[in-house]
């Protein structure tokens, strides 16, 4: 998979990992010729994964038309405070508070105590019954500690609390960081 990360966000996370700096600005036609440098012709699915900040923030027609056109499957991670426009094969929602304008999708992660999130909180702002993803997880929230990252125990705690009484939902976690993927 390749990904393709957008610099800048319009959400503005205090914990946020993204780079705001901009490297290069490329069209769709020249993003599509770095990635299929990196996802040769001989994979029976080539994907691209779209990132940010928040890809919604721009028009995305442009960049899915070219991606499709040249054979990619694509997957875009959103924080759902835009509505997605653009049919993609899997669209990955993360909200980073409790306004959710993108409700439904392949699926849904709630970092419990990103920015405050409360899951408790969240769920009664946005009731299983009005959102619509394949997917359910909760993740706890990875914190630094001595230089490396590791869960906080009091929001995997959390974590393990809210899915006692939610059963839609699952576990899962933030390994990127230990991979050191920021």
């Amino acid at each position: 998979m390749a990904f393709v990360r957008f610099a800048g966000c319009s959400v503005g996370c205090p914990q946020c990992d993204t780079d705001y700096s901009v490297d290069r600005r490329l069209s769709p036609k020249e993003i599509v010729e770095e990635v299929a440098l990196i996802a040769p012709m001989n994979l029976r699915e080539r994907w691209v994964w779209i990132t940010g900040g928040e890809p919604y923030d721009r028009d995305l027609h442009g960049l899915i038309s070219v991606l499709r056109a040249s054979g990619f499957l694509i997957a875009v991670a959103t924080s759902g405070v835009h509505r997605a426009i653009e049919p993609v094969d899997w669209l990955s929602v993360s909200p980073h508070d409790y306004v959710l304008v993108q409700r439904f999708g392949a699926e849904i992660k709630l970092v419990e105590g990103l920015n405050g999130l409360k899951l408790e909180q969240w769920s009664n702002k946005n009731p299983d019954d009005t959102i619509d993803f394949f997917m359910r997880y909760v993740q706890p929230l990875a914190k630094m500690d001595g230089g490396k990252y590791c869960e906080d125990p009091d929001s995997y705690a959390r974590c393990l609390d809210f899915l006692k009484h939610n059963p839609n939902w699952s576990l899962s976690r933030q390994d990127h960081h230990n991979w050191g993927m920021e």
